[in-house]
């Protein structure tokens, strides 16, 4: 009995590394929401409670269907540090994205203002 449980455990990590990982794209998702409503801390706190609220339903639900309902604490260990590896890996790509996309776009914005400055101020009255 002891040897058929400890067989799935390395199959058990990957999906808990997995799980971890995806698990750090709510909260990137989830800062891409607040950046989007200028950062206002209503809406970060509202945010960041449903990622946190996701990430406990996933580990949750990955406990019962691969462990079987038990919990063990490797499992936490694993899946939180997951979690901090994307935040500190792609999450920050993503937030350098993010941060670059809206430096453009403003820029963008900007250019077409001129213009159409230019066009007004030239047209005879």
């Amino acid at each position: 009995m002891i040897l058929f449980e400890t067989l799935s455990q390395p199959i058990t990590i990957i999906f808990v590394m997995m799980f971890g990982f995806m698990s750090g794209l709510f909260f990137d998702v989830c800062y891409l929401i607040t950046f989007l409503c200028n950062n206002n801390k209503i809406v970060k706190n509202i945010m960041e409670f449903v990622a946190v609220v996701c990430s406990f339903c996933v580990l949750f639900v990955q406990s019962q269907i691969f462990l079987n309902g038990q919990f063990r604490l490797y499992v936490l260990i694993f899946f939180v540090l997951f979690l901090i590896l994307e935040q500190c890996t792609l999450g920050k790509f993503i937030a350098k994205t993010r941060n670059w996309c809206y430096i453009m776009f403003r820029k963008l914005l900007q250019r077409i203002q001129k213009i159409c400055k230019r066009k007004r101020n030239s047209k005879p009255h």
